[in-house]
């Protein structure tokens, strides 16, 4: 027996887009297991549409894909019958079971009665989706499968073969055996792109006095997406210089352990030479040969997608086997110096110990809006204010406004000095100074910002704070948008090329930068508290509800999960990654603690600190770690877990806890007095009053400092003079 079944949770919890569980019952058994979050209004039709389109005789191959599982399913029309393949495009990807043929009647016919109920209960829960696109196209396709289904004559296909042995030792080997043709018919009948891929065979592994060490059955572009899946996680530890790497190739056992310091290699028997760099290589070469085989079979198949991102991925995998070429130096020319990522923030110069530090009034400005949501960065242009209606920036040194930025429908703007407005009906790009914008662009009214990315020639941020936008730089264009499932309230960053999307439906998405395509994503117990903070190739993440709390870290390409640490902290605060070690610190019982955790996931030591109530905030010092409270209070604790110094408290608590901030080897603690303190001794250098509604701190390469109070008062004070005490 056949059925599609939908789940029913979406009627008892409406929401804009229904999202719910999608079957594909055989005889009782699932065939699309992990399809539970799918957005029906999308998945519906166009599971229809593809059966009405293979019911007619239009077409003998479609695709339905289910995005949220990362699952395809395939069709294929074979006479009187349908083949029904299932690849999951996750970790690992592959073809969830052998192909089934199904009776062609009563396929459509379980469709047929699967799509006529949805659109039933579409009617009495959210009619007014019927009088859109996909409700006119669930209803075409419902027609359309109720109509005569002619019956086109078969013709026989060419049986296509083609195998490729291992060009070296370790080397690939791969074989197609295309007895139906797909890659030329599919190509031609304009098929969809993954279902003309998914022909027969095998890839194998070619070692010395080794044939065939290891086999892969199944659709070789699976298998190889797969292998180079799993060499991009090979090169990093290569990089990481980790001592040893295991995987099972393409998912399919035995297990492969490579020791990457003395080149031996064990699968599935005694120990044999084989070297982590050519093992590496050969896995990318078989991404080539495979796309080169199949477009030279079919030439239209070398504009597939699909075969561009595999043909991508052994190309750019390739590349990073290459080592770097370093120029010659002139004879007798000094090396070229690096600016520090700092913006040049050395030391101040002093003959002996620093004893005393004294800051002058430099300028103030009154009234600026929405102070107790507004936060202050330092930019190239000069001190950038930001808040939810408005973005401005002021010179440093006299406190002139630079520009400003106000709008009805939020302002972005990023440290750089590039903003965003929004109204109604518009979207305005500003890249810095000028009254003009760059561009204009029709708005679909949501309210952005005030976060705002810059990363190769695109605009993120967020809409609604959970809607991801991404804008070209240069012409405004929207190039893609998320709309994450039951969200409120969503946390953005960027890693490298992947953007990280942290929700707190306890949902994190990796994105394409370029595409926004879902790369993968995450599910967790508890929901996110804040955006993911890099580290190295990964990100840490923190999970948190009541005083239940954790740490999340995975693989920032990938979003395969490495550990998870729970902890028992309330008021946690932002994760600082140190080195292989990541610190937080929060309430435990009432009491503030600081926990080290190793790059494995054990906890290294936990420390009292002693500094009042939470919530804390974290800065990194050389061989320690910098801890202060909202009551102005700090401590310095050392990577062993020893407590250098301890600073009480500076006065009432803040209203939101403030990083404190490190330059030109001065530690600037946030509170009602901000204090100047020396980092390795604990010394109070200088005190400058700030106020208990203290709202932001920033301090430029100068060590000037600006604060921003409540009643959106923004000061900047001067370094005057510095004392110190000759000898030490």
């Amino acid at each position: 027996m056949i059925r599609f079944r939908i789940g029913h949770r979406w009627k008892r919890e409406p929401a804009e887009a229904p999202h719910d569980s999608v079957s594909l019952e055989l005889d009782g058994v699932n065939l699309l297991p992990g399809a539970v979050e799918e957005p029906l209004v999308e998945v519906v039709p166009a599971l229809l549409g593809a059966l009405a389109a293979l019911h007619a005789g239009g077409q003998r191959l479609a695709q339905v894909s289910l995005t949220e599982a990362h699952l395809e399913l395939v069709l294929r029309r074979s006479g009187g019958d349908i083949e029904v393949q299932v690849a999951s495009l996750s970790r690992p990807a592959r073809l969830l079971r052998p192909a089934l043929r199904l009776d062609a009647e009563e396929l459509v016919e379980a469709a047929r009665a699967c799509g006529q109920g949805f659109l039933e209960d579409l009617k009495q829960v959210a009619p007014e989706r019927l009088r859109g696109e996909q409700g006119q196209a669930l209803q075409r396709a419902l027609k359309e499968l109720e109509e005569t289904a002619p019956h086109p004559r078969e013709l026989r296909p060419e049986p296509f073969t083609f195998r490729a042995t291992a060009p070296t030792l370790p080397g690939f080997g791969f074989v197609l055996d295309d007895g139906d043709d797909v890659l030329r018919r599919a190509a031609r009948e304009k098929g969809p792109a993954l279902a003309s891929l998914l022909c027969p065979g095998e890839v194998w592994l070619a070692l010395p006095q080794r044939p065939v060490a290891w086999r892969a059955p199944g659709p070789p572009f699976l298998t190889a997406l797969e292998l180079t899946r799993q060499a991009a996680d090979l090169a990093r530890a290569l990089e990481m210089g980790e001592p040893r790497f295991s995987f099972e190739p393409a998912g399919v056992r035995p297990e492969l352990t490579l020791e990457l310091k003395t080149g031996e290699a064990r699968l599935g028997g005694p120990p044999i030479a084989l070297r982590a760099e050519e093992l590496l290589a050969a896995m990318f070469h078989l991404g080539q040969a495979l796309a080169l085989a199949m477009s030279e079979r079919e030439r239209s198949l070398a504009n597939n997608p699909y075969l561009q991102e595999l043909t991508e991925r052994s190309r750019e995998g390739l590349s990073h086997l290459r080592g770097a070429v370093r120029p010659p130096e002139e004879a007798g020319a000094a090396p070229a110096r690096v600016a520090s990522a700092s913006g040049g923030s050395r030391p101040l110069k002093v003959p002996g110990r620093l004893r005393r530090l004294r800051f002058e009034s430099l300028w103030e400005q009154r009234k600026l809006v929405d102070a107790d949501t507004g936060r202050l960065m330092m930019g190239r242009q000069g001190l950038v204010y930001s808040s939810p209606d408005m973005a401005c920036v002021f010179e440093r040194k006299t406190g002139k406004q630079v520009w400003r930025r106000a709008a009805s429908h939020g302002v972005a703007a990023s440290e750089d000095g590039y903003s965003l407005a929004a109204s109604g009906v518009r979207l305005c790009g500003f890249p810095g100074k000028g009254a003009g914008a760059d561009w204009l662009r029709v708005h679909d009214g949501l309210r952005v910002g005030p976060l705002l990315l810059r990363q190769y020639g695109m605009l993120y941020t967020l809409a609604d704070e959970r809607v991801v936008l991404a804008l070209n730089e240069v012409t405004g264009r929207e190039a893609w948008r998320l709309t994450p499932a039951r969200t409120r309230r969503g946390y953005l960053s960027i890693h490298a090329h992947r953007a990280l999307l942290a929700t707190d439906s306890g949902y994190l998405y990796g994105l394409g930068l370029a595409d926004g395509q879902v790369r993968f994503r995450m599910s967790a117990s508890l929901p996110f508290l804040g955006a993911p903070v890099p580290w190295a190739r990964r990100f840490v993440a923190l999970l948190g509800q009541g005083s239940n709390s954790a740490l999340l870290l995975a693989d920032a390409h990938s979003g395969e999960a490495v550990w998870t640490y729970e902890m028992s902290l309330a008021l946690p605060s932002t994760p600082l990654p140190s080195g292989k070690r990541v610190y937080i610190a929060g309430e435990l019982e009432g009491e503030g603690v600081l926990l080290c955790v190793d790059a494995a996931g054990q906890s290294r030591w936990q420390r009292a600190l002693h500094l009042g109530p939470g919530p804390f905030a974290l800065a990194r010092l050389p061989g320690a770690v910098l801890v202060t409270s909202s009551l102005g209070a700090a401590a310095r604790v050392s990577d062993s877990g020893e407590v250098d110094w301890r600073m009480g408290a500076a006065g009432e608590q803040l209203t939101r806890p403030l990083r404190p901030i490190v330059s030109r080897g001065v530690a600037l603690v946030p509170g009602e007095r901000v204090r100047a303190v020396d980092p390795l001794r604990g010394d109070v250098l200088a005190e400058v009053r700030a106020g208990a509604g203290l709202m932001a701190l920033q301090a430029d390469a100068q060590l000037n400092l600006y604060f921003l109070d409540e009643l959106g008062t923004l000061s900047a004070y001067r370094l005057g003079s510095h004392f110190t005490v000759v000898g030490g």
